[in-house]
C-alpha cells in the first residue's frame, strides 16, 4: 500500500482542499498503479464529486481552468505543474454518448454524465487503472474491480466486456499495449481476443487523439518496448504505418536502438523530457538514409536540395498526422546539427546553437551504436540541461510548457497632469 510520504505534496493538497470544501476526492489511476509497482509517478490524476465549475470555484480562475468538450475536466496549476481533476462519471446511455446523427451510439463521443464513486470505477478502462487512494480518510486503497489482484499478476484486464470497451473508445487498445510494453504486463485472454477482433476500429479515433498517444509513446523512456508491443499485435501498422514498414530495415533498426539509448539516459536523469528530442531521435535514421542512400553513416552537407528533401522525409514519416510546424522545424534543426558537430574544426556557431545539447546527445548515441572513436566527442563540450523541475525534466521551449499561462501584468496607472487652464 502506498504511504502518504511517497505521494507528492501538491496532489494531496488538492484533495484536501476539495474535501475541506465538502466534496469527495481521491488520487486515482496510474499514479496509484505506479506507486504499487515501485515506480515514481509522472502524472497525478484526481477524481472528485465536484463538477468542473465547482472545482474552479474552490481554486479560483487564476489557478484552475476547465478544458475539453468530449470529456470536460479541470486543470489545477500548482508550482507550474498541471494536475487533472475529473468529476465522477457514470457510463452514458446510447443517446447521451451519441456524437453524430449517423452514429450507432456505441462509441462514446460525449462522456460528461456525472455519477458516484462506484459508477466512476466501473466505467474506467482496465482494472489496474481503477484504484483510488483516500488521502484524507482511513479507507486506504479503494478497489471495486479486482485491480490489486491483477496488478500482482501483471495482467491487463478490461472492466466489463472488453469488446464493448474497445467499441466505446478504440484508443484503449493502444493504452492496453502501452501497459504491456512499459511494465511487461500480459493481456488477459478475453482482452487479447477482443483486441485482435476490434483492431481495425483504431482508425475511427480522431487523428489528434492518435497523434497525442503516439507523441506520449515516443517521448516515453520505454518507447521502443511499447512500439514493439504495438508491432507484435499489428496495431503499429495503423498508428504509425511508415515506422511499422521499416521495423526490420536499417532505418527502423537504428531508430529502435537510439530509442533504447535515449530511454536509458532519460531514466538515469542525464537528459530531460523533450518531445522535440524524442521526435528527432526517431526521425534521424530516416533522414540519414534519404539524404545519403548509399551510406547512411556518411553524413550530408546542407544545401537547398537537402533542405527540401529533409522536409519531405519528415512529412512522409508522419504523413498520417498534421505534424505541427514547431516540431518539424526542431526535428530538422536537431538532426542537421549532428553532421556539423562532426566537422573539424567545429564551428563556434554550432556550439552555441539552441539545439546543441540534443544534437550532441544524439551524436553520443551514434558513437555508441556504431562503435565510432570516442575522440569524435573530445572537442565538444558536455551537453548542459536545465535543473530538474518536479519529478521530470521539462524543456522550457517545448510546446507543452506553453500551456502554463502567466497572469497579465497591469500597466501602472498614471494620473494625468492638470493643465494650467484648469486650475
Amino acid at each position: 500500500m502506498p504511504q502518504l510520504d511517497n505521494l507528492k505534496k501538491e496532489p494531496c493538497d488538492i484533495v484536501r482542499r476539495l474535501v475541506d470544501s465538502g466534496y469527495e476526492a481521491y488520487i486515482v489511476g496510474g499514479a496509484i498503479r505506479d506507486l504499487l509497482l515501485g515506480v515514481q509517478p509522472k502524472d497525478y490524476d484526481i477524481a472528485t464529486s465536484a463538477s468542473p465549475e465547482e472545482v474552479r470555484a474552490v481554486f479560483g480562475r487564476r489557478q484552475c481552468r476547465i478544458i475539453g468538450r468530449r470529456f470536460r475536466l479541470a486543470h489545477v496549476i500548482i508550482n507550474r505543474e498541471i494536475y487533472e481533476v475529473s468529476t465522477f462519471r457514470r457510463r452514458p446511455n446510447e443517446q447521451e454518448r451519441r456524437g453524430r446523427k449517423s452514429d450507432d451510439g456505441t462509441m462514446i463521443w460525449n462522456d460528461n454524465e456525472f455519477g458516484t464513486l462506484e459508477e466512476d470505477a466501473t466505467r474506467r478502462d482496465f482494472t489496474v487503472n481503477s484504484l483510488y487512494y483516500d488521502v484524507c480518510g482511513k479507507r486506504g486503497i479503494i478497489d471495486f474491480t479486482g485491480g490489486l489482484k491483477d496488478l500482482k499478476k501483471r495482467v491487463v484486464r478490461a472492466i466489463g466486456d472488453p469488446a464493448e470497451r474497445f467499441d466505446e473508445d478504440p484508443v484503449r487498445m493502444i493504452r492496453a499495449l502501452k501497459l504491456c510494453g512499459q511494465y511487461q504486463f500480459t493481456l488477459s485472454r478475453g482482452l487479447a481476443k477482443a483486441l485482435k477482433e476490434k483492431r481495425p476500429k483504431i482508425i475511427l479515433a480522431s487523428r489528434s487523439r492518435l497523434f497525442e498517444e503516439l507523441l506520449k509513446i515516443i517521448s516515453s523512456s520505454k518507447s521502443e518496448a511499447i512500439l514493439a508491443a504495438l508491432h507484435k499485435h499489428d496495431i503499429l501498422s495503423l498508428l504509425w504505418p511508415v515506422f511499422d514498414q521499416s521495423w526490420d530495415e536499417a532505418e527502423g533498426l537504428l531508430a529502435r536502438q537510439l530509442m533504447i539509448l535515449r530511454g536509458r539516459e532519460l531514466e538515469a536523469g542525464h537528459i530531460h523530457l523533450s518531445k522535440a528530442m524524442a521526435l528527432a531521435t526517431a526521425s534521424l535514421p530516416f533522414l540519414m538514409s534519404a539524404l545519403n542512400p548509399q551510406n547512411m553513416t556518411a553524413f550530408w552537407k546542407r544545401d537547398e536540395n537537402t533542405d527540401a528533401l529533409a522536409g519531405k522525409v519528415i512529412r512522409l514519416l508522419f504523413e498520417e498526422y498534421a505534424l505541427p510546424k514547431f516540431f518539424a522545424m526542431r526535428i530538422r534543426d536537431i538532426c542537421y546539427l549532428v553532421p556539423r558537430l562532426l566537422a573539424k574544426p567545429v564551428s563556434p556557431r554550432a556550439l552555441q546553437h539552441r539545439e546543441y545539447r540534443h544534437a550532441r546527445k544524439l551524436l553520443e548515441m551514434l558513437v555508441e551504436t556504431y562503435h565510432w572513436d570516442e575522440a569524435l566527442l573530445a572537442d565538444l563540450p558536455q551537453a548542459v540541461y536545465p535543473m530538474l523541475i518536479g519529478n521530470t525534466f521539462e524543456q522550457p521551449d517545448d510546446a507543452a510548457a506553453s500551456i502554463i499561462k502567466r497572469p497579465r501584468q497591469r500597466r501602472p496607472y498614471k494620473r494625468k497632469k492638470s493643465s494650467p487652464a484648469s486650475i
